[in-house]
């Protein structure tokens, strides 16, 4: 009965935490990143108006993992999208190191917005609270191109996330 106590708090805390973040956004798209037989997490996309035209302000990605994660292998992972897409440059080890500072080790359950502020900065929330931020519009563009760009490892999430299925 505590197990299941705990984890209806944890779901309302989530549910209310993404609340607070996206509260006045209205939802573009979701998709669940599954890998081959584990299931990574559920992306949820917002924007003032729910319509998806590029990285702008008001526009915020939610991540709401469903497996554990360490810090390092997000920031790996971040590393190795970037080569992918051919965006890796001199200046992102500084973001990679600025994100090893606001991120920390994911647990099942727990929850990542990205959302874009009016200069197309990077404020980051995790579980509801505001952990950072980073500064750098570039930044941003490169880092929501992980999931948003045509050239995304994901296509089938990307299309499902900007609405296009």
């Amino acid at each position: 009965m505590l197990r299941l106590s705990g984890l209806i708090l944890t779901l309302l805390l989530a549910t209310t935490s993404s609340a607070n973040v996206t509260a006045e956004l209205n939802q573009v798209g979701n998709a669940t990143l599954k890998v081959m037989f584990w299931t990574i997490y559920d992306s949820y996309l917002y924007s003032k108006d729910g319509v998806y035209r590029g990285v702008e302000p008001e526009l915020a990605l939610r991540l709401d993992y469903r497996r554990n994660i360490k810090r390092d292998d997000l920031i790996n992972r971040t590393r190795k999208e970037w080569r992918k897409q051919g965006v890796y440059a001199g200046s992102s080890e500084t973001w990679l190191q600025q994100l090893g500072a606001i991120w920390p080790d994911i647990k099942r359950g727990d929850q990542i917005v990205l959302r874009v502020n009016a200069e197309l900065a990077s404020e980051f929330f995790f579980n509801g609270e505001l952990v950072g931020s980073i500064v750098d519009p570039i930044f941003t563009q490169r880092f929501l191109s992980i999931w948003l760009s045509e050239k995304s490892s994901y296509p089938d999430l990307r299309d499902q996330l900007v609405g296009l299925s």
